[in-house]
């Protein structure tokens, strides 16, 4: 393997990432909480232009370097034969299709913001982003299962629930570029609404990442002792443990920082007894430390994130998989125990992949639901709508 290869599939994963996770976030969660407040979206706006058409120039770059950097053309005569006769040359013009129509969104919003909304250019990245997505699956998938398909389908949702959870952690860790620079003292409640917003997108995102993650372990490490005794098992394991650390971050993001900065601003009074009982025996967080609070617990989520999928790399590129290197002992043996005992350990992980897919589903219905209270409550109002109701003005 070329040193380049690893590098470059780093490169077009984080983009891929970045691409599928940034677009929903900022249309769900900033841009609505930035109107819904008056203030100003120029900032946001402009970084959110500069930033995709940067990571989109990335993606085309990485993927052209990793994949007809590795095409064997010339055993077909041609470039253009390669591109258009070969499942990975297809792939590979399939993936710059979507690039360039994700980018010309992007110069069209840049150039005619009045003709491309901003709902069709964000869409169009997404689904540009899927495409390439699909596209970098369908010649990158396991071989752990015979059907091809299923192998691509599984990989393209568990990289995608991923994707929605980093990206939209990189938005927010970038919080203070997107917001204006005099916020009109409303800074504590900005934040506690985005992140009420993109819980919802970021629990969605883990569930589907953790399910299908599941499968795929089962997959590729036959047996629980593999996780511990092949290379492949080891460095998972220490990615799932990374993971696991990232999801307690950003529980304690979503529990306790954003609780302490409910209680200075008085917005907690239905707050759940648990965190309320956190938040009480520790200093509130000031209205004006709300964001650079947030910001540097969610940039530590992410880079712990950032680090994971470093590991994901290395596992899909460096290192071979548990159940190739275990294979030829269980073709060998015909003992019984030995077939139950991979029964068994697929069978758990399984298991595991339906509780963590009820799981999500349950805590995605109460963000939803908590977000709606929330919303319509009279704390959940901003200082303009309570004045333009007749209520009290909590300036």
């Amino acid at each position: 393997m070329e040193p380049w290869n690893p590098v470059a599939r780093g490169i077009l994963v984080t983009t891929l990432v970045l691409l599928i996770g940034v677009p929903p976030t900022l249309s769900f969660v900033v841009f609505p909480e930035l109107e819904r407040r008056g203030l100003s979206t120029e900032r946001a706006h402009r970084t959110a232009l500069s930033a995709i058409g940067a990571t989109l120039i990335g993606a085309g770059l990485a993927g052209t370097v990793l994949t007809v950097g590795n095409g064997q053309w010339s055993d077909v005569g041609s470039f253009v034969t390669w591109a258009g006769s070969t499942v990975t040359g297809r792939a590979w013009a399939a993936f710059i299709v979507a690039v360039a129509v994700a980018g010309a969104a992007t110069a069209g919003r840049h150039v005619f913001p009045d003709t491309v909304s901003r709902r069709a250019w964000l869409g169009t990245v997404l689904v540009g982003a899927l495409a390439m997505l699909i596209a970098f699956c369908w010649t990158r998938y396991s071989t752990a299962v015979e059907t091809p398909t299923v192998a691509i389908l599984v990989k393209v949702v568990h990289m995608g629930g991923g994707a929605i959870w980093i990206g939209g952690l990189a938005v927010l860790a970038a919080l203070p570029t997107l917001m204006p620079d005099d916020p009109d003292g409303d800074q504590a409640r900005f934040v506690l609404s985005t992140v009420r917003r993109f819980s919802i997108i970021a629990v969605t995102g883990v569930t589907v990442a953790f399910a299908t993650g599941i499968v795929i372990v089962a997959w590729h490490v036959p047996t629980l002792t593999a996780l511990a005794t092949t290379p492949y098992g080891v460095l998972l394991s220490v990615k799932v443990g990374l993971v696991l650390i990232a999801a307690v971050v950003g529980g304690f993001n979503r529990f306790v920082l954003h609780e302490r900065i409910a209680f200075s601003v008085r917005e907690s009074a239905d707050a759940a007894v648990l965190p309320g009982m956190l938040t009480a025996v520790s200093p509130r967080i000031a209205a004006t430390d709300a964001v650079s609070t947030v910001t540097r617990s969610v940039r530590l989520e992410l880079a712990v994130l950032a680090l994971a999928l470093a590991l994901s790399v290395a596992l899909t590129t460096a290192v071979t998989p548990s159940y190739e290197l275990l294979k030829p002992a269980v073709a060998a043996s015909s003992e019984i125990v030995r077939g139950a005992e991979f029964t068994r350990f697929a069978t758990l992980l399984e298991l595991g992949a339906i509780g963590v897919g009820l799981t999500g589903s349950l805590a995605v219905g109460y963000e939803a639901g908590k977000f709606g209270v929330d919303r319509e409550s009279p704390a959940g109002r901003t200082s303009q709508q309570a004045r333009e109701e007749g209520g009290p003005s909590r300036e």
